[in-house]
């Protein structure tokens, strides 16, 4: 049917109207088929099993065998005879849509998932609902379990295990439960059963699970609810009463049933309690595309199906193959053939699994596109080079968004290639279910303001820059750091001498006090950012009332999201999204999107909890979703962009080019035990079942690898990290695999692209063409116009949208400019420490951006590793910890879940790497050959050194020392402990720059300005590194003491920093730390930097 709408416009003029289209559908022509299609679309009676591979035409053999059924000129069947049943909504009216067509319209046989053919079994024939029972969706499962776990805690009526009781309040642990009541469904396991396989198997866990059960059939059972595991249980109950299945069983002459691997024993047996003796089953599958199993999926469904569903004599059913891929090419099939390899499934017939693994092309000899297996040093890299090559992919070959895809792993990989695309100004599609909703940025700035207005106190200092930089206050980098000067310096005034905290601790504390309203004005831009600041503030404390009063979550989002205060507007964010949207952005119309589903979301919630528990809870269970399962939540992809997508998602979809992330070891295949907590996955009718075993895991991985390359019709990339230094991931064994075969093409990518074709990278290309000395004329001219024409875009607030095309903000069209006078006064002491000398010597540059510039960097992980040792090597020295390693080890572990790491695998590598750094500590701090005077000493000298033009300099000396010791002779001697992975070489020990200043401290002024004995030295303990490979004390460094005549080598060394530092000539020094140096693309000695300058 169609309709058309006619409308006329003018006075008098009659108003729109639909006129329903009551022309038949000319039904379609009929499919080719070949052999083995032919043979399943002939079948006429008894079960049937249809291997049918990628690109084999499985669909299209389904509604070919449906119409001939419905045209077979001897015994037509009526539509109502036949069902066909498949996984997910999708599917069922894809296939639903492929039928219409091809019988021309009408009365269609039923098409229907085996959920909602249960839902509609239960209506049919249920007496007990007068309304229907409504289905509950996962996450509002885990809120009623959890729920019911903190009942069962407040009232004791269940006896949970001891062991668990810390963990009975977590949403984990109702995860846990779920898993186990889903498991139990799937089964048909009863709750009483459930309690007599916990007493069996002891298991005492089960038994309390049991009880809950029970508890939440009777509250689901008053409310008129239920689970999708309950509705087949319940569905298949009914089905068993003769009466019922008396009537399906006539009413069904066939049923087809698609994508049969996927089914779990719950399906299985509502199946077999819906076909009657005389229904004919047919299921199509294909084994080797069996990747569900995390969902309860069995691959010993479709193993088994031939047993299971017999003809009436008793003998299996038939098994036939369709041999044919139409889907790609040789590079593909033959590496699908390498991946899936050559193992096959026991109980299916040898000969016809063989045929099914050896697919045939309609051209054998066909040139195709080789696989490509690209290889990259990180995560970002990767990211980075796909987006440049699907932008080529794009030009070069022609091919539309739509036609390409990027597959993933793992949910978490999702977001690094989001960012590059978006970047690269490339369409993505990310189904609102891939991603976590609280991963979404938009929705991730909600939530941030959220917990930032329920919990000021907990505000910590990143979350303080993401706030202040965030969509709902809007200030930029520069402004954040010239209220964190502002801050300090006015710490400075206020307590002089005090230490004065980080620009970072200062923002957040800043941030608590907007919330409560006490901040003072911070008068920087005139008052832009103060109006900015208190305005924000003013929203925040609204938020935060609106928490304190019992507000629910979506009027707490509401508030944050309007952006409504006394007087106006805190923001203009939902105004510009929705300008954006209208104007093309896909970007502001995905957020729009999740902003959407944020407040769907929390409005389910809302019935809940309110105030600040209901805000907690509703955060705990965003904060735990991490995979992409509920059905409530999916909305439609868009059309005209690049699919991203899990590769679990992806099946039973197809693209021209497909790239596939995660294929690195220890990822893809992950082999790690699938056993959780409460052993669900080991439930079984019988008791306690065996856990998968490591060759089940692989082989379900190497199925799930399998899926994945088979998605390309044309063009397969195969994307991997390899971090040849050691330290970081490898290739997986899958492709290793391949390159063994020789069915892939490597080729290592080691250079990452620059970005061009976004906007930014438009401007930038532009400009670096009017600095070209090489471009010509004509180029420079038509680089300025567009420039220009760029330049003079506004926003409806008159705000440049392309700031950057002006050259007024371009650094290399102005003069350098030079101070009247020094910054640092000449009659001014010059501060050092023992590090700062050695820096301001190997690079000024480097020591004046991280001093003096404050352009501070992310600490890596090994800082936070030191900081841990160095703690404890102090409370060790201090007798605040006993010199035992268990002992330290307990509090380590402590403390060790606080640090962040940018990997598990780095977490547990540093955490033994600690461990043996503490154990080299303990052995060294007990030894007797020196006496322990002292640790983490504040130490400070200031003396005149000479200068380089001979005359002389003040130097005030600052730093810590590790340790103070005296030996036997009663000198003091310094000792730095290190955990460098790289130690100094011996030859530099005699003049290392931090040992002499630490030197000076002591001879100058003793202990605490008491020079009582002489120096005898200083060292460096090396807690990474063995004094040698029968030892495991630690490598220890010693530097003679210093003469004591002046000049000593160390002073001569002051001198020359103090002159740097004085007459501020900062220049850039190459050395052996440049290829770590975090202002390496800011410096004019590395290729990188020179472009900051031109």
């Amino acid at each position: 049917m169609g309709a058309s709408k006619g409308a006329v416009s003018g006075p008098g003029a009659p108003s729109s109207r639909f006129l329903l289209d009551l022309s038949p559908i000319p039904p379609a022509a009929p499919a080719v088929l070949d052999t083995e299609q032919a043979q399943v679309v002939a079948h006429a009676q008894g079960p049937l099993l249809v291997l049918a591979g990628p690109g084999t035409g499985k669909t299209t053999t389904i509604v070919e065998a449906v119409a001939a059924r419905l045209s077979e000129p001897a015994a037509p069947l009526a539509p109502s005879e036949i069902l066909v049943l498949t996984f997910g909504k999708r599917a069922a009216g894809e296939l639903r849509d492929r039928l219409v067509a091809r019988i021309g319209g009408g009365l269609v046989p039923t098409v229907a998932t085996f959920h909602s053919f249960a839902y509609g079994v239960i209506r049919e024939t249920a007496d007990d609902y007068l309304l229907s029972p409504r289905l509950m969706s996962g996450a509002e499962e885990d809120v009623r379990i959890r729920e019911l776990l903190l009942g069962s805690v407040e009232d004791g009526v269940i006896e949970w295990p001891d062991d668990l009781a810390a963990a009975l309040s977590t949403l984990g642990f109702a995860n846990e439960v779920r898993a186990v009541i889903a498991r139990a469904a799937g089964q048909g396991i009863t709750p009483d059963r459930l309690r007599e396989i916990a007493a069996s198997s002891g298991i005492p866990a089960w038994s309390a699970i049991g009880h809950l059960a029970s508890q939440e059939q009777d509250v689901a059972d008053l409310e008129e609810v239920m689970t999708y595991s309950e509705l087949l249980e319940l569905a298949t109950d009914r089905l068993a009463i003769d009466s019922i299945a008396a009537t399906y069983h006539s009413r069904y002459r066939v049923i087809y049933v698609d994508e049969y691997q996927d089914t779990d024993p719950a399906q299985v047996r509502f199946l077999a309690a819906l076909a009657g003796p005389g229904t004919s089953v047919v299921a199509v599958g294909d084994p080797d595309q069996a990747i569900y199993g995390f969902r309860g999926a069995e691959l010993r469904g479709i193993l088994e199906f031939p047993q299971v569903f017999t003809h009436a004599d008793g003998t299996p059913a038939e098994v036939i193959v369709l041999r044919n891929t139409r889907r790609f090419g040789r590079s593909i099939r033959d590496a699908a053939r390498v991946v899936i390899g050559d193992r096959l499934h026991a109980g299916l017939p040898v000969e016809q699994q063989r045929l099914h693994r050896n697919p045939q092309l309609a051209d054998e000899n066909a040139a195709t596109p080789p696989v490509r297996v690209t290889t990259y040093d990180g995560e970002t890299s990767r990211a980075i080079h796909i987006a440049r090559e699907i932008r080529e992919m794009n030009i070069d070959h022609g091919l539309d968004w739509s036609q390409m895809a990027v597959l993933v792993r793992t949910g978490g990989q999702l977001a690094a290639v989001q960012r590059a695309m978006l970047a690269d100004g490339i369409p993505v599609a990310v189904a609102a279910d891939e991603i976590p909703l609280r991963s979404e940025p938009a929705v991730a700035a909600l939530l941030q303001g959220v917990r930032l207005c329920a919990h000021p106190r907990r505000i910590r200092p990143a979350d303080a820059l993401d706030a202040l930089s965030g969509p709902m206050c809007g200030l930029d980098a520069t402004d954040i750091r010239r209220i964190g000067r502002v801050l300090r310096q006015r710490v400075r005034d206020e307590n002089p001498g005090a230490p004065v905290p980080s620009s970072e601790d200062l923002l957040a504390s800043m941030l608590v006090e907007l919330i409560r309203g006490d901040a003072t004005s911070v008068s920087i831009d005139g008052d832009r950012i103060d109006r900015q600041l208190q305005a924000f503030g003013t929203l925040l404390r609204r938020a935060h009332l609106l928490v304190a009063n019992g507000a629910r979550p979506e009027e707490v989002l509401w508030s944050l999201w309007n952006g409504e205060i006394p007087g106006g507007h805190a923001h203009g964010w939902p105004q510009r999204l929705r300008t954006a949207a209208l104007h093309g952005s896909r970007t502001a119309d995905h957020d729009l999107d999740a902003v959407m589903a944020l407040f769907e979301t929390a409005e389910r919630a809302s019935d809940r909890r309110a105030g600040v528990v209901g805000i907690d809870v509703f955060l705990s269970s965003l904060d735990e979703q991490h995979i992409a399962a509920e059905p409530v939540a999916e909305r439609a992809a868009r059309s005209d962009a690049v699919r991203l997508l899990t590769v679990h998602r992806a099946k039973g979809l197809e693209w021209d080019a497909v790239w596939v992330v995660g294929a690195e070891e220890g990822l893809w295949p992950d082999l790690r035990a699938r056993g959780s907590l409460l052993q669900a996955e080991q439930l079984t009718p019988e008791g306690l079942g065996a856990a998968a075993r490591p060759s089940e895991i692989l082989a379900e991985e190497r199925r799930l690898f399998y899926v994945a390359v088979t998605r390309a019709r044309t063009y397969l990339t195969i994307a991997t990290i390899d971090a040849k230094a050691g330290e970081g991931d490898r290739p997986s064994r899958f492709i290793a695999e391949l390159q063994a075969a020789g069915a892939v093409e490597t080729i290592p990518c080691t250079v990452r692209p620059r970005f061009r074709l976004s906007l930014d990278g438009l401007v930038a290309e532009l400009r670096e063409v009017l600095v070209n000395p090489d471009s010509s004329p004509e180029l420079v001219e038509a680089a300025a116009s567009r420039l220009a024409a760029l330049g003079e875009v506004r926003d409806s607030s008159g705000y440049a949208r392309v700031p950057l095309a002006d050259p007024a903000q371009w650094w290399s069209t102005r003069e350098i400019t030079e101070g009247a006078g020094p910054v640092r006064s000449l009659e001014k002491p010059v501060g050092l420490s023992g590090s700062g000398l050695e820096s301001v010597l190997e690079c000024p540059l480097a020591w004046f951006l991280e001093k003096e510039a404050k352009a501070e960097t992310p600490r890596p992980p090994s800082t936070r590793f030191g900081s841990v040792v160095h703690a404890v090597a102090d409370f060790i020295g201090k007798e605040q910890l006993p010199a035992d390693l268990d002992s330290v080890d307990s509090y380590i572990d402590r403390v060790w879940h606080e640090l962040r790491f940018e990997a598990p695998w780095q977490s547990q590598a540093d955490r033994a790497e600690a461990r043996t750094a503490i154990s080299r500590f303990i052995e060294y701090h007990l030894r007797h050959d020196r006496e322990l005077v002292g640790t983490e000493l504040n130490a400070g000298a200031t003396l005149s050194v000479p200068s380089p033009d001979g005359g002389t300099i003040d130097v005030v000396l600052g730093g810590s020392l590790d340790r103070l010791e005296r030996n036997m002779q009663g000198d003091l001697v310094v000792i730095d402990l290190k955990n460098m992975k790289y130690p100094p070489a011996t030859k530099e020990i005699p003049e290392h720059a931090q040992l002499g200043v630490y030197q000076l401290f002591v001879r100058e002024h003793g202990i605490d300005g008491d020079p009582a004995g002489g120096v005898g030295g200083a060292g460096l303990v090396q807690l990474r590194k063995a004094e040698s490979s029968k030892s495991d004390a630690p490598q220890v460094q010693m530097q003679p003491a210093l003469p004591s005549e002046s000049p000593t080598w160390v002073e001569i060394k002051l001198g020359e920093a103090a002159e740097v530092i004085r007459s501020e000539n900062f220049e850039a020094r190459r050395n052996q730390h440049c290829e770590r140096c975090a202002y390496r693309t800011a410096c004019p000695a590395q290729s990188e930097g020179l472009p900051v300058i031109t």
